[in-house]
């Protein structure tokens, strides 16, 4: 067969064409093949910064495949060519990352300053702020870095909006006292709970506060319901760092430093104090020394803090232990407290559907302490410093310590400070076991079990020669031993699913907790004759303690979210505690709260200014049944003296919750492309069945008892702002601000109890009286009025008219309730360079300085303020200084002439750091490398008179708020630290 030209063209082209098909066929299978393989990626993850970034988290989309990153920033998974990494770290933005076939990716994170997507801590369970509708505010561990704080409540005051934080007392390991929202309670506990790592507990100072990763205050009742009685003072949540699944990791933090008090006090000296005695009469002015007692009591502090933490990760799990040392030795010697800590976290899936979790923290402490918040009569060191004249020296010729002359045996301060061993031992154990069981990937079920054991042991004693009181009781020992064991088990089960725009989680539980609490006290005396010589002491007769009580609970919780827009949650607990009598035995706490992001809206959508909008309200029931004693509804008998039993107080069978209950309303925005996050709340707080200890009428016989009398209001705002004035790639400049406003009144006392009275003031009366329509801590005396120019004597207002002064004349004169409290925090970074600038105030509070009543009574032979120069002494004189008379103490009662504005604003911290680069990292083989000056209580604005205007003797939480008498001041500190990491 012939073929033509033509046709022999058409099928060569023809198998051209498929020639070109098949190749392109071949060429795209193997790309399509190629890419399907997986490859191994290698990268480093970085900061806008430079600096390495150790734990993120690098995913494969879609897929539970990823790694963590190491030390140095530097990761290594194996992916397919066409995967997307996803990068993300908390305080950075997530990324996605497409492969694209590459073997290398270097990433850069940028930090996430949108406040709203921070994760925070709730009650079992996390979520995001911008999803909250109740109201809650975290303190991150940033804020609790570089502080010379003995205790991690501290780095709370001021940062928390509606929290107010005060310091009772500069002492080393202090106790601090927290009121959320105001207080609630006349009687009992106003302290919020505090949650642990999941283990709740009383009191937090124990914790070490480089291992919290956070702390997130649950401020209404809505948030707080979820834990029942436990939680009517709020709830404080305390998450401590983890560890993440990557190599091992080690930290190294180290500060110390030194303080002193920030300002003395003018005293008289030598002989503006013997020309007084003169004029009171004394003839005799105890020596020719001159003394000058603040330098020689008052003297400097230091504090020394080092910590090594381990973190890291094994197949399954992960882990983080530390272990630190902190000592604090106060500026009143021999004040010290010497603190060992340790902490461990970990968890470890055993199989897919099996994890075990566990925590763990001891802390072993040893404090030495000095007497204040009395005068120098009552062995105040602190009011013994200003009091006691510079006529006499330390010690006696024969080495005992010098007492104040014509006073009949008061010691000096250094006598009341060393001569005495006072001194405790503290052991704490929290530690929690849990295990999860995963049914399906939205059902779990958590059942955990953890203890709380506090061991303390405190011995004081003071020998035979030294002092006063030692020879008086030829030699004193006590010893007291307190034992107190909770434990608590808490079931949970938990489900969550997602269906398109609908977000749904339910969780219900069953917890019980039982307390089992010991004190042992043990005193002797007289090991001595009166010549001296040892003998068999004197065994005095102490009675042993033992109280116990248990709860059963069960809670539940709804929330619902329809496309991200709307926010529903409600919260239930029953509460059964055996403070009550069966037929009041149980509690019910129901919370509901909602919320609105109106930024979700089609009509929001185009603003180019808002970026998210949210209205939220809730409301909640909360109870307490905290202070009352573990037996107040029962008839209690006692041991007297003889051994026999008798009735201290009846039964009491209505005794039943108090109940508070809080509508919330709350507004979140942030504008700008997040450059202003802005919050604000307003509350109404009532309390009704106030849980008061009533004193019973004289003629039952027996003391004060519990019962459910009165109630009581809180009502208040809170502002938030944060911003970012400056946003360039070297200078960043943040301004965080909030400022909290409360209004405190007591509604009632019931029917038959008209008044009660606290705080009260050696040989004077009480400074504060509670009474219907009236805020906790309003002080309550007598209306000084000035001088009489013609005999010297205090004046004060004649009320009632009936031309002598008595009782009736009293009336209310201050408040310790402050108008409104706020703090204000700068950061400002240049390069490697960061500086951070903490103000803290209080506006419109009032504080009893019933220091001055010894300072300026000039009623016995104590030293006086140089106020007293000022002096009545001549008629027609015209003064405000009352004149000198050792005839009573009429001149000083409890009076307004010694309520003061304790208004004060303070830079409670000022902290330059300096972080090296990556380069310099890389080659001295660390991840972080930063060194740091802080300054505490730097500067503080006051027109308060004393020594320091934010300290009490009693607890700042309760009805005997805003007295100062004699207590320790808070010190100025300055310190410089290195954190490091391997």
């Amino acid at each position: 067969m012939t073929l033509t030209l033509p046709s022999l063209n058409i099928n060569c082209k023809k198998m051209m064409n498929k020639k070109i098909t098949l190749l392109a066929a071949l060429l795209f299978s193997f790309m399509s093949y190629a890419m399907g393989q997986e490859i191994t990626i290698t990268g480093q993850v970085k900061d806008q910064q430079g600096l390495p970034l150790p734990g993120v988290s690098v995913r494969v989309k879609g897929t539970n495949l990823g790694a963590s990153t190491e030390a140095n920033g530097a990761y290594k998974l194996k992916a397919k060519a066409d995967a997307i990494l996803t990068f993300s770290f908390i305080g950075f933005k997530t990324i996605e990352e497409p492969i694209n076939n590459r073997t290398t990716l270097n990433i850069t994170l940028a930090e996430d300053d949108n406040k709203l997507n921070e994760v925070v801590v709730v009650g079992y369970g996390t979520t995001t702020k911008k999803d909250l509708t109740t109201a809650v505010v975290s303190v991150s561990s940033k804020d609790l870095e570089n502080q010379p704080i003995t205790n991690p409540l501290q780095a709370i005051q001021g940062r928390a909006a509606g929290v107010q934080v005060t310091s009772q007392s500069g002492k080393p390991g202090a106790g601090i006292s927290i009121s959320i929202r105001g207080n609630t309670s006349v009687s009992v506990s106003n302290s919020p709970l505090y949650v642990i790592d999941g283990v709740t507990s009383r009191d937090a100072s124990f914790v070490n506060a480089n291992d919290i990763e956070s702390m997130t205050i649950l401020k209404d009742a809505s948030a707080a319901a979820i834990y029942g009685s436990s939680g009517a003072n709020g709830v404080v949540l305390i998450t401590t760092k983890k560890g993440s699944a990557n190599k091992l990791q080690v930290g190294f933090n180290a500060f110390t430093g030194f303080s002193n008090f920030w300002q003395s006090q003018d005293v008289l000296n030598r002989d503006q104090y013997i020309a007084l005695m003169t004029e009171m009469g004394y003839t005799t002015f105890g020596g020719n020394s001159n003394t000058d007692w603040q330098k020689e009591t008052f003297g400097t502090g230091s504090q020394n803090q080092y910590q090594v933490s381990l973190s890291g990760g094994v197949k399954g799990g992960q882990y983080y232990f530390s272990t630190g040392y902190q000592q604090d030795k106060g500026v009143v010697a021999p004040a010290r407290l010497d603190r060992y800590t340790a902490n461990f976290n970990g968890s470890q899936n055993l199989t897919p559907w099996l994890k075990l979790t566990g925590n763990a923290i001891l802390t072993s402490s040893k404090s030495i302490d000095v007497g204040d918040n009395s005068s120098v009569s009552r062995g105040g060191v602190i009011l013994g410093a200003l009091t006691t004249p510079s006529t006499i020296g330390i010690f006696e010729p024969n080495g005992q310590y010098t007492t104040i002359p014509n006073a009949g045996g008061w010691d000096n301060p250094l006598a009341l400070a060393f001569g005495s061993d006072n001194k405790t031992r503290n052991f704490r154990f929290i530690g929690a076991f849990g295990a999860q069981v995963n049914f399906t990937k939205d059902l779990f079920f958590k059942s955990t079990i953890s203890t709380n054991v506090n061991k303390n042991n405190y011995r004081y004693y003071t020998d035979n020669f030294l002092t006063t009181y030692g020879r008086q009781e030829r030699g004193v020992l006590r010893k007291n031993i307190t034992d107190d064991n909770v434990w608590l088990n808490e079931n949970i089960l938990n489900y969550t699913k997602n269906a398109g725009k609908n977000a749904f989680t339910a969780t219900a539980g069953y917890t019980i907790q039982a307390s089992d609490w010991k004190y042992n006290p043990n005193e002797s005396n007289r090991f001595f004759d009166t010549s001296g010589n040892p003998i068999a002491p004197s065994v005095l007769l102490t009675v042993p303690q033992r109280t116990q009580w248990s709860k059963r609970s069960y809670l539940a919780r709804l929330t619902y979210a329809y496309d991200n827009k709307y926010l529903f949650s409600s919260n239930f607990r029953a509460d059964g505690s055996s403070r009550f009598p069966t037929e009041n035995k149980f509690g019910y706490f129901p919370s509901f709260s909602a919320g609105w992001r109106i930024s979700g809206e089609n009509f929001m959508k185009d603003s180019k200014t808002i970026d998210d909008l949210k209205l939220r309200g809730s409301w909640g029931k909360v109870g307490n049944d905290e202070g009352i004693g573990e037996y107040s509804y029962l008839k209690l008998y006692g041991i007297n003296g003889q051994g026999e039993y008798n009735l201290q107080s009846p039964a009491n069978s209505g005794l039943k919750w108090e109940e508070t209950t809080q509508t919330n309303i709350g507004l979140d925005l942030t504008m700008f492309n997040n450059r202003l996050t802005f919050t604000a709340d307003a509350y109404l707080k009532k309390t009704n069945d106030l849980l008061v200890a009533v004193q019973l009428p004289p003629s039952a016989g027996f003391g004060a008892q519990a019962y459910n009398v009165g109630s009581m209001e809180n009502k208040g705002l809170e502002f938030v702002l944060s911003t970012k004035n400056v946003d360039r790639e070297k200078f960043k400049w943040t301004t965080d601000l909030n400022l909290s406003i409360n209004r405190n009144k007591v509604t009632s006392l019931g029917n038959d109890t008209k008044s009660l009275d606290f705080a009260g003031i050696y040989e004077r009366d009480a400074a504060v009286r509670v009474v219907a329509g009236k805020p906790l801590g309003s002080f309550y005396g007598y209306v000084f009025t000035g001088v009489d120019p013609a005999t010297g004597a205090a004046q004060y207002a004649d009320l009632n008219n009936n031309g002598v002064r008595d009782a009736e004349d009293r009336t209310f004169i201050g408040s310790a309730q402050p108008k409104f409290i706020y703090g204000v925090t700068n950061s400002l970074t240049y390069g490697n360079w960061n500086l951070n600038l903490f103000f803290q105030g209080v506006q419109g509070s009032q504080l009893f300085n019933a220091t001055r009543i010894d300072l300026e009574g000039m009623f016995d032979s104590k030293n006086q303020s140089a106020a007293v120069l000022d002096r009545w002494t001549t008629p027609g004189q015209i003064t405000d200084i009352p004149k000198a008379s050792r005839a009573g103490t009429d001149n000083s009662l409890t009076s307004s002439r010694f309520v003061e504005n304790a208004s004060y604003l303070r830079l409670k911290t000022a902290t330059i750091s300096y972080s090296f680069a990556s380069a310099a990292l890389q080659k001295l083989k660390m991840s972080k490398l930063t060194l740091f000056a802080s300054g505490y209580n730097l500067l503080t604005f006051t027109k308060y008179s004393g020594l320091d205007p934010e300290v009490n003797v009693n607890g700042a939480n309760g009805p005997s708020m805003g007295v100062d008498y004699g207590t320790y001041p808070q010190s100025r500190s300055l310190l410089f630290g290195v954190n490091v990491g391997f």
